[in-house]
Order: structure tokens, then sequence, then C-alpha cells
């Protein structure tokens, strides 16, 4: 996996790479051989967790592979990286530790690290230091701006957004607009012996042809040297974990119906999994003319159904892949048994 990440990352055109951090419920409620399950939101709600980390091509938005699993289970957390169970963490203790072994990968270029909400704390963003970061922060959310605390809404007021152009959003075109100002990384509820860090406060909003709403986000980021559009876009990109997961768990490798009786054995399966989803994400974004006839060669394999606007699709790449790996199992001429047992004797 960290072999076809690289090369990945290495074929980028981008000057950053994006590592999309997200959490998944796996639920396997009628699974009653793992005993191994964790409760997650209710009592019904009931599997394992995963924590995953997908590399994005940050000028495309193109996936590139996986680069961090942890499941959490009720003993601990099995990790991609360890094959030991660790000990139980919180999201962001266990996250931060995952951020900072990717920095020891020393890929080719330099990784910015993409988080959702869940990352909406002053303090444990003051912990990443020098590390790249992009996160969305609650509108309720205070920091210091102007010498005054002021949540993220009222910031938003004192910035004029601009016209940026239009962007893909959840397969959805609309109109982005952009403004951004600086706030430090200090809440009203805290108190700081010494400045605390300054950060780019990136307001984003999306819309349709009349003017509706379709998203706004408030964005942090220390990323200083790219263009506030450019932040706005990279959280864009962020959607395609969530494809991802989908792709695992819907779309593709169905992944809460595998019968693996231990979360040990679910993460392996996971990550031989992962190795065909990056095969698929290669293949997808691939615009050669050898590349092409082989993606209508296993879309026709698949069976699946697709629209005129969008022949191919990563889930039926996946399935069309599944069914011509089983031709070409069955295609291979296997030893005669005869031959085998003569030379045995």
């Amino acid at each position: 996996m960290l072999g076809l990440a690289r090369s990945g990352v290495k074929e980028s055109q981008s000057r950053y790479v994006l590592m999309a951090h997200d959490w998944c419920h796996i639920n396997f409620a009628k699974h009653h051989s793992k005993l191994d399950k964790t409760k997650m939101l209710h009592a019904l709600d009931v599997g394992y967790e995963l924590q995953a980390s997908l590399l994005v091509d940050a000028n495309t938005g193109a996936p590139i592979a996986p680069a961090g699993l942890n499941l959490l289970t009720s003993n601990g957390i099995y990790q991609c990286r360890s094959q030991e169970l660790q000990p139980k963490q919180s999201h962001l203790d266990s996250l931060f530790d995952s951020i900072h072994w990717q920095e020891q990968l020393h890929l080719d270029k330099p990784l910015v690290h993409v988080v959702d909400r869940e990352a909406d704390s002053a303090k444990d963003l003051r912990r990443l230091g020098s590390v790249h970061w992009l996160t969305r922060t609650k509108k309720g959310s205070t920091f210091r701006h102007e010498g005054q605390f002021k949540t993220a809404e009222i910031i938003s007021r004192t910035i004029s957004p601009d016209l940026k152009g239009v962007i893909s959003l959840r397969g959805k075109e609309g109109y982005l607009f952009v403004g951004e100002t600086t706030v430090e990384l200090h809440r009203k509820s805290e108190k700081l012996a010494s400045a605390a860090p300054t950060c780019r406060f990136v307001m984003s909003l999306v819309t349709d042809d009349e003017g509706k709403e379709l998203a706004r986000w408030y964005l942090l980021s220390n990323v200083l040297d790219v263009d506030a559009t450019e932040i706005a876009t990279w959280y864009c990109h962020r959607w395609n974990i969530e494809s991802w997961f989908k792709l695992l768990k819907s779309d593709g490798h169905q992944l809460e119906k595998w019968q693996q009786t231990t979360a040990e054995s679910i993460l392996k399966r996971l990550i031989t999994a992962s190795v065909a989803t990056t095969l698929i994400f290669k293949l997808y974004s691939d615009s050669s003319d050898e590349a092409n006839e082989f993606k209508g060669f296993l879309v026709k394999l698949s069976g699946r159904l697709t629209k005129r606007t969008k022949p191919v699709t990563q889930p039926s790449l996946l399935a069309g892949l599944w069914v011509f790996l089983q031709m070409c199992e069955v295609l291979v001429p296997l030893p005669k048994r005869n031959d085998q047992l003569t030379t045995n004797r």
C-alpha cells in the first residue's frame, strides 16, 4: 500500500498533497460471532469504528491511495502500522498519532492534513505545530479577531467574499465565493500565558444558479503560501474520502457483510481491499486510449447500468475487475495433477 501511495504522490503534478481524514461506523449488529464489537452511537449501532486517511491530489481532487487505517474495537485499536493491539484513545489523540506517523513517511511532496469539524479544537490544533492542516470550524466557535473574541459566524460578516468560479460539489456544480481574514487560535474560555499562533480564516460559500446557498464553510488553515480559493477547493476535495467509504461499504466491497469473526481479520481484509480500490483509482484517472478501452471492457463485464453522461464509474470498474480476475483464474491452466503425483513419488 505504501509503495502505491509513494508512486501516486510522485506522479502528482500538485505542489502539495492532501491527506483527508475521517471516521466511519461499520455496523455488525446482526453478526453474533464477532465478540470484540463495540457500541458506537446507540444500542443497535454495534460493530467497529474505522478511522481512515486517504491521499488526494490537491490539483484535481483525484484519490491516490489510502495511507492509514485504524479499527476501534471493544478491546482496543488495531492499526495498519502495528502488529500489536493498541489501547483505546480519543478521536483526536488517535488521529494526531496517525498524522505524526504519516509525516515520518517522507513522501515526495509536503502533506496538508484535511479534517472535518472533528478537529475544531484550538488547543489540539496548536499541538500540531508546523504540520500543515486544514479544518472546518463551527459557526459558534470563538477566536480572537482584531483584538476581540468573536464567533466564526460574526467574523464571517466582516468578510466580503468574491466570486471565484464554478466548482463541483458532491456531483453538482455551483458558484464558489471566497473571502478571508486572520485569527488567533485562542478560545474565549482559555487562559494562555503566551500569544496564540495565528492562522487563516477562510469563508467559503457555494450557491446555485438562482443564488440559493448550497454550502457554507468556515475554514481554518496554517498553509500560508496558497490562494484562499485553493484552500476552499481543497476542502471540497475532502469529499472523496466519503466516496471511498461508500465504495467499501455499499457500492463495491460490501464491508458490512464480511464474515470474518475478529477485528484483526477484518483489518487485514480491509488492507487487501484498499489495494484493489487504489488500482481502481489509478485506472479511473488514466485518460490514455488503452485505459479508456479497458475501462469500457470492465464496465461491460460488471453488468451495471451507467448514465450516458457518466459511462464509467468507480463501482462499475471494481465490479468488472472482480469478474475479469475470476475469468483469468479459470482460464489460466493449472498443472496436471497426474504429473504432480508422479513427481512426488
